[in-house]
């Protein structure tokens, strides 16, 4: 396309269009890796293992029963609370979302995002976007404090890709 800027035509970019349908088993892949960058569940679970291993030892030699479960039940909390956003939280979420099973046509513009699916049909543009991140699966988006959208990268045509990852650095910034 062209456009007239400061006497001048200019060619501006075309935009990048993607067609996909995301899966159960991706949307879980996805959600966990989302789930890794915010949650730190390496850390958590190895303060839950510790606390529940500690507490295991002051009950089973009576030192201190009271500091035993005080430590017991906030590290199985902990460990039960990683495990559950880790490995079911994804799936209960895809279940119970039929929106997350529609065909997505997202058209990537300088001016926004257009999205469009059997019941949404918007342009969405990047201010409402903070930050994203792409890994070897996924573009992910991140806007408001928890909410998130996924792309599958196999959605993207040759040189799409790049073109991406250029359009989010000059709209949202950085990749984190």
């Amino acid at each position: 396309t062209q456009t007239f800027v400061n006497g001048r035509h200019e060619n501006l970019p075309e935009s990048i269009s993607v067609t996909f349908t995301i899966t159960g088993n991706e949307y879980v892949r996805a959600m966990r890796r989302h789930y890794k960058t915010q949650l730190q569940p390496k850390r958590d679970l190895v303060g839950g293992v510790i606390a529940i291993a500690v507490g295991v030892y002051l009950l089973n030699t009576l030192r201190s029963a009271t500091l035993g479960w005080f430590l017991v039940v906030p590290g199985v909390i902990l460990v039960s609370l990683v495990i559950h956003a880790i490995y079911v939280l994804p799936w209960l979420i895809y279940r119970s979302q039929p929106k997350l099973k529609d065909e997505y046509q997202l058209e990537f513009r300088d001016e926004g995002i257009r999205f469009k699916t059997k019941e949404i049909d918007s342009t969405l543009k990047w201010s409402l976007y903070h930050s994203w991140l792409r890994d070897s699966e996924f573009y992910i988006l991140y806007h408001g404090p928890r909410a998130v959208s996924f792309i599958p990268l196999r959605s993207f045509s040759n040189g799409d890709d790049d073109r991406l990852m250029a359009l989010l650095g000059r709209t949202i910034g950085p990749s984190l």
